[in-house]
């Protein structure tokens, strides 16, 4: 019986020379990760595996010291806009989660929100990572701030036994339990968070997070609408035009919202081996008219053009190498949501 799907990065298993480029080219679809300020990259180990569940991602980690960020220059180019629920089984993270200053020692739980800016160092790193869509999540809880929320008490120590656990079992768990799993893991995790939420008055700034967070589903809900402008948007959820710029800056603005998405909804229909119809006509659905347009956008989103695309260039990889599992993480997280 197939075994959920997964994959692993081991450095070790590469020249000590190449081992940190492999990981930083593993990290780069979620972080920047570089080393800190001496330290020799022969020296450097990294570990990771991941598991696909569908609706979320677990990947469990090990590494030498690293320094870790997230810049708005990146968040606005890859659009990725997801939740990572973190333990740390061992090894301290501390630096800034958005304007949060966060310290996470061993067995903190926390929460890192991949559309705000974030820098750390992590040493001796041993974690558990759950990234899970901000649509899926934001449904169980009504969003706000947890950017960099340090969880403790007894919700804390429920979802650390639990991801123990999680992490534990999925080598064994068949394939066919990976949606009813994904969905269990999600409600915990909503139900460990509630307690937080319900002292938000200490969120920075939940309305504008909220508010964000309506913004996006009602784009991905109108993905194919020749109508999904600003104005459009801004008389559906009834807010000002300026109000709606100022909420999605920090994403590059609504109309690079749109197109980000747009484009990884193609991506998801090119990568889909039941989806036969031809490459203008999927483009088309989602609002390219131009076909130079949608070319050119799609390479300097991706990399590669479509027709690449298509013919397996996203192609999830079997796994044993580390830069082609290193690829595999990529296409998981930017098809989480999708």
């Amino acid at each position: 019986m197939p075994k959920i799907a997964s994959t692993i990065v081991d450095t070790d298993r590469a020249p000590a020379q190449q081992r940190f480029a492999l990981w930083r080219d593993a990290m780069s679809s979620t972080h920047e990760a570089t080393l800190p300020e001496g330290a020799d990259p022969s020296t450097f180990s990294a570990f990771a595996r991941g598991w696909n569940l569908g609706a979320s991602l677990v990947i469990e980690t090990r590494a030498t010291a690293q320094v870790l960020s997230r810049v708005s220059q990146a968040i606005r180019a890859d659009q990725i806009d997801h939740y990572i629920i973190r333990l740390q089984r061992r090894g301290r993270w501390s630096g800034e989660a958005g304007d949060r200053t966060t310290e996470a020692g061993v067995g903190s739980v926390m929460v890192l929100d991949m559309a705000r800016p974030t820098a750390a160092l992590g040493t001796g790193i041993d974690n558990i990572n759950v990234i899970v869509p901000r649509d899926v999540l934001d449904a169980l809880v009504p969003p706000f701030d947890m950017h960099g929320l340090v969880l403790d008490g007894a919700p804390a120590q429920l979802l650390r036994s639990y991801l123990i656990a999680l992490a534990d079992n999925l080598p064994h768990i068949p394939a066919e339990h990976a949606t009813e799993l994904a969905r269990a893991t999600c409600g915990l995790m909503a139900a460990c968070l509630a307690p937080s939420r319900a002292t938000a008055a200490q969120a920075r700034a939940p309305l504008a997070i909220a508010r964000l967070a309506e913004i996006r589903r009602y784009i991905d809900r109108h993905l194919s609408s020749r109508d999904l402008t600003p104005e459009a948007i801004s008389r559906a959820l009834g807010v000002s035009r300026s109000t709606l710029y100022t909420v999605c800056e920090p994403l590059g603005g609504v109309a690079a919202m749109i197109q980000r998405r747009r484009l990884e909804r193609i991506r998801a229909s090119l990568a889909d081996p039941t989806d036969h119809r031809r490459i203008s006509e999927i483009a088309y659905q989602y609002g390219f008219a131009s076909k130079t347009h949608f070319s050119r956008a799609f390479r300097s989103a991706f990399g590669c053009t479509p027709s690449e695309a298509r013919e397996g260039a996203i192609r999830a990889p079997a796994g044993g190498d580390a830069e082609r599992a290193a690829n595999a993480y990529e296409i998981w997280i930017r098809q989480l949501g999708g």
